[in-house]
């Protein structure tokens, strides 16, 4: 007989709020529209050398991304060229051209929906090396293409702060370097990485020969495409860091600089390179990222069918229920992090037997006031318009400017075994 039960029985799981967030909606209504309006403008057409043109496109969580991939391949092929895609997305997808070919489809980029060839390997060709001794790798088919153009979005990243973060630069990089890139690229470190990723970037430039450019997307806060903008290779540097200063101006954050409890019912690389935002959640995994609430503790209950088992950014959590221990893919998560070098994203936290005991046992131990504690519950980092929190942080957020917070109290429901229902989330917000 476990004695966990009887040590959390008593921490008492309080009513909760339903609050939303007010955020502009300023998404873009006609995507193709927008994606032809930035390569017309970008001056891109008179550059387009005759013959293929690999469209790098990424692996994760980019909105829009199946119609702007067709926008983007419709365009060079109208002005003449022959464009197939690659993914570009380093060592994710187990680090296999089948895996990496079959994340674009789990993002509904298909031969079908793109209307070109889809050229999945993992083979790379040796570009040079940087002063300190790191080689540079492109991928194979990129290389032997005429040109290469890469989408992404311009985010904030979750592991590093620098001039440029996740972007175009990134993509040029640890994108079509595919393992063997990434790999020389977190050699040194999250640290090293904000000026090692645009030094590699510049030696990309420099061999290849027809670098087009970038499409980058920026989200509102609401993660709807507000931006679209075609950008040439000579500025991609220079306009990937202006435009990562607008992404980080639009960023989504949490209401509150301290919770005593946040309840992340869900993480997945579909929601983030780090399966949760550390610059929503405030956990960091190192030592060259900051910002965020401070957190006291943190619990998530399960994987989104979506990250496939893979658990990176578990290690930023507290506690965890078996269900989402067994359902972890060690194999998928560790071919991603060795790469990444960042192992206490994957560190194992606390494993209780059902969900409802990662909620009691992280209000015991959350060290807030146990009679009102300041809690926080999210869906996950990508959905905190919506979110429910405690009457103690409900009452601290009333007459806030973008937050409303219902009147009417609802409870979190667990089943005979321990599972949340998650009926809660459509149930408090009707």
């Amino acid at each position: 007989m476990s004695i966990i039960p009887d040590l959390i029985k008593n921490a008492v799981i309080p009513e909760f709020y339903a609050l939303r967030q007010s955020f502009p909606d300023d998404g873009i209504k006609d995507i193709p529209a927008a994606v032809v309006r930035a390569l017309e403008e970008s001056g891109i057409a008179s550059t387009l050398p005759k013959g293929e043109i690999a469209i790098g496109v990424g692996s994760r969580g980019v909105a829009n991304i199946p119609a702007v991939t067709r926008a983007t391949v419709d365009w060079f092929r109208n002005k003449g060229a022959r464009p197939f895609i690659i993914p570009c997305m380093g060592s994710h997808g187990g680090a296999t051209a089948e895996g990496q070919n079959k994340v674009l489809g789990d993002l509904g980029v298909t031969e079908e929906s793109a209307g070109c060839a889809i050229r999945s390997s993992m083979e790379v060709v040796h570009l040079g090396s940087l002063d300190n001794g790191l080689p540079v790798y492109m991928d194979e088919n990129a290389w032997n293409a005429a040109g290469v153009f890469v989408i992404n979005r311009i985010k904030a990243h979750t592991s590093f702060s620098g001039p440029n973060e996740s972007g175009l630069l990134k993509m040029l990089t640890i994108g079509l370097g595919k393992q063997k890139g990434a790999d020389a690229a977190h050699t040194y470190g999250n640290a090293a990485f904000k000026t090692i990723m645009p030094s590699m970037a510049r030696m990309t430039m420099r061999r290849k020969p027809g670098i087009l450019g970038g499409l980058a997307l920026i989200e509102n806060e609401r993660d709807r495409t507000c931006r679209v903008e075609a950008v040439p290779a000579n500025v991609l540097e220079q306009r990937d860091a202006e435009l990562l200063l607008y992404a980080k101006s639009r960023m989504p954050s949490l209401p509150v600089d301290q919770l005593d409890l946040l309840i992340v019912d869900r993480i997945g690389k579909n929601i983030s390179g780090s399966g949760m935002d550390t610059n929503i959640t405030g956990r960091h995994a190192t030592a060259a990222k900051s910002g965020g609430p401070d957190v006291s503790r943190l619990v998530v209950l399960r994987l989104t069918r979506e990250t496939k088992g893979n658990a990176a950014g578990i290690g930023m959590a507290d506690i965890v229920p078996r269900s989402l221990a067994d359902s972890i893919n060690f194999e998928y998560t560790y071919a991603n992090i060795i790469t990444s070098t960042n192992l206490p994203y994957v560190r194992l936290p606390m494993v209780l037997e059902t969900e409802e005991d990662v909620v009691r046992c992280g209000i015991k131990t959350c060290l807030g006031r146990p009679e009102s504690p300041r809690i926080a519950c999210i869906r996950d980092t990508l959905s905190i318009d919506r979110l429910l929190v405690s009457k103690a942080l409900a009452d601290s957020l009333q007459g806030h400017a973008r937050c409303s917070v219902s009147a009417t109290p609802v409870r979190l429901v667990f089943s005979a075994d321990g599972q949340l229902d998650q009926t809660v989330w459509t149930a408090a917000f009707n």
